[in-house]
């Protein structure tokens, strides 16, 4: 059931882009409105359902202000309270980021979970990059606020639905080459084969 609704999640953060063009290019503020409280519902039924009792709290806040935001432009029948919702939640991520900077980085608790001992270049890696992704993050938002408010609804469905998933396959992208390069330490995918093959690992290994 879990599988099953975090699928149906994926699709709605996918589609709800579009989903607000077309509602909103009909002026029906309303169906948008509700269509946006429906994938919020449905967002947040594998989060509770995963998440631990002290965790259910802080995994609200989220939906909550996402709740919010429709609410508001649904009684207020104004739009942009609809399309700066993804910036909203761009934001908070980027925030998320920044704040665990202070604590475990949030990228370090990632790689932990894939390599549970981490060498000091890859913490300070791990630093680095949390830092960097907060910045990028609140960056993406901040544009997709400006289209929300000046741009058409054109171009903000597709700096959202494509462009923003571009910018941060990119960034993913560059992070996890220089990753690879640096630590030479290289899984079985094609990739890792590739890249294995242009910068060999050293024998000694790198820390």
């Amino acid at each position: 059931m879990k599988k099953l609704l975090g699928v149906i999640s994926a699709l709605f953060i996918v589609a709800s882009p579009w989903v607000l063009y077309w509602t909103l290019s009909q002026h029906r503020i309303g169906v948008a409105a509700a269509t946006l409280i429906g994938w919020v519902i449905v967002r947040t039924l594998p989060i509770v359902l995963s998440a631990r009792r002290e965790q259910r709290i802080a995994a609200l806040q989220l939906p909550a202000i996402a709740l919010g935001f429709a609410v508001v432009g649904w009684i207020a029948d104004d739009a942009t309270f609809l399309l700066i919702l993804p910036s909203a939640t761009q934001a908070a991520f980027g925030i998320a980021f920044l704040r665990s900077l202070s604590g475990v980085p949030l990228i370090e608790h990632f790689a932990r979970m894939v390599k549970p001992e981490l060498g000091a270049g890859e913490l300070a890696h791990c630093r680095r990059w949390t830092r960097i992704w907060g910045g990028y993050l609140l960056v993406l938002a901040a544009l997709g606020l400006a289209l929300a408010r000046w741009a058409s609804l054109a171009v903000w469905t597709v700096y959202v639905g494509v462009v923003t998933y571009v910018l941060v396959g990119v960034l993913f992208a560059i992070e996890y080459v220089i990753r690879k390069i640096r630590f030479r330490d290289y899984g079985r995918n094609p990739l890792d084969w590739l890249l294995g093959k242009l910068f060999p690992a050293a024998r000694s290994g790198l820390s």
